[in-house]
């Protein structure tokens, strides 16, 4: 069985369909990526996957049970994790107080937020912070993070939820291209170790033909070509649509 299965899925706003019936697979242990143009659907798709938006059809199946509609909270406790392309962390608290808050969450103990978080669970955020690189800034402030820093914890606070799946929103905007490399790395490595599937969109074609083992292009929100990155590289369809015209190289 599937880890995640996307049959049919629709979304218009007024008389625009965002998301006209794709149907799509996420293996567990797999890393997918979505590309497509601005307005080809990606960020909709990703909104209904999470649930901050209802589908108008379709079914979303996370290891055999559907979430389509479900709440994010709800989505969230089934086992699915999201990363933001402005990574969404808490800049006031320190580092290793961003990954207690998601174990508590995680723990279904977020009414008590408003009490310090001294003797919160330290031991587990410091080891989750060791396996993203951080373990050495647990105790610094978070403003105080380079950006790349700053996406290493939004991962981190993500595996707080011991996810099946992780969708990651544009995992290196903002990341330095030194520094894209190594995260995508990170993630990687993450997958393979804790056999968890991973939808990420991104636009650096870098990035995406170095690390999705599958790639789902979307065009006017729908699907128009899946495949190994090297099959969606020489796509006529993909580059005159996405990459360009068919003189340009990816």
């Amino acid at each position: 069985m599937s880890l995640l299965v996307v049959e049919g899925l629709r979304k218009a706003f007024g008389g625009v369909r965002a998301v006209d019936g794709i149907s799509f697979r996420v293996e567990a242990g797999e890393s997918v990526a979505i590309i497509g143009s601005n307005g080809a659907g990606k960020t909709t798709c990703f909104n209904m996957l999470c649930g901050q938006l209802k589908p108008d059809a379709g079914r979303i199946m996370l290891a055999g049970r559907d979430i389509a509609g479900l709440s994010p909270h709800r989505i969230w406790r089934r086992g699915l994790s999201r990363t933001f392309q402005v990574a969404a962390t808490f800049r006031s608290m320190r580092v290793r107080e961003n990954v207690q808050l998601a174990l508590l969450s995680h723990r279904r103990r977020t009414h008590g937020l408003w009490r310090p978080v001294v003797g919160l669970p330290a031991a587990e955020a410091d080891a989750l912070l060791a396996q993203v690189g951080l373990a050495a800034r647990a105790e610094q402030p978070v403003a105080a993070l380079p950006y790349a820093d700053r996406k290493r914890l939004e991962v981190a606070m993500a595996l707080a939820n011991a996810p099946r799946l992780l969708l990651l929103d544009e995992p290196t905007a903002g990341v330095a291209a030194g520094e894209r490399r190594a995260l995508m790395d990170l993630i990687s490595d993450l997958v393979r170790t804790r056999n968890i599937g991973v939808l990420f969109t991104e636009h650096d074609m870098d990035v995406v033909f170095g690390h999705g083992e599958r790639v789902i292009v979307l065009h006017e929100g729908r699907l128009v070509a899946e495949g190994p990155p090297e099959a969606i590289r020489a796509d006529p369809i993909v580059r005159e649509i996405y990459l360009g015209t068919g003189e340009q190289t990816c």
